[in-house]
């Protein structure tokens, strides 16, 4: 595994743990029903992708011993041998807003602009890992589906914030 293949890795990790959790905050706190559902599907797709990511950087975990983004610990990823991932002041600092929060209108837009920025930067992330020329075909294959799919929830997100206006 190359030095690029763990920073692509790394960085995914990071941005989805902040984009779980705060969506872990959101089911229970937002009252728009689509940015709710929305948050179920996000809830779902970074646990999946923590353990596919985590099982990619220790081959001998399985999805079995590596339920990886099950932790309730902000910013502690699980996992035998994977490093420990770590999330920066301002994204504690986004977390500790969203749960100090009241639900309702706030809430929901402080949690929609959080999510537009982060997918704005894991689509930068996966973007400049697949313009790099990767050689490992599985790590390419996982950037060009998350590409995918974190393109198609910033258009989910763009549709919610035009109805929520």
């Amino acid at each position: 595994m190359t030095q690029a293949d763990m920073q692509h890795m790394q960085q995914t990790m990071q941005l989805g743990m902040v984009a779980l959790e705060t969506s872990r905050i959101a089911q229970q706190k937002a009252q728009n029903a689509d940015l709710k559902r929305f948050a179920t599907f996000e809830v779902q797709e970074q646990t999946t992708l923590a353990e596919v990511l985590h099982s990619m950087m220790d081959p001998a975990t399985t999805s079995a011993t590596g339920a990886a983004a099950q932790s309730s610990q902000p910013g502690a990823a699980s996992g035998a041998n994977a490093p420990a991932m770590q999330m920066d002041a301002q994204s504690r600092e986004m977390i500790q807003r969203l749960q100090n929060t009241q639900a309702g209108e706030a809430f929901d837009r402080q949690y929609l602009q959080g999510q537009m920025e982060g997918h704005s930067a894991l689509l930068q992330v996966q973007s400049q890992y697949l313009q790099s020329n990767p050689q490992n075909r599985e790590h390419m294959n996982v950037a060009k589906i998350a590409r995918a799919v974190i393109t198609e929830h910033v258009a989910l997100l763009e549709d919610i914030q035009t109805k929520m206006k």
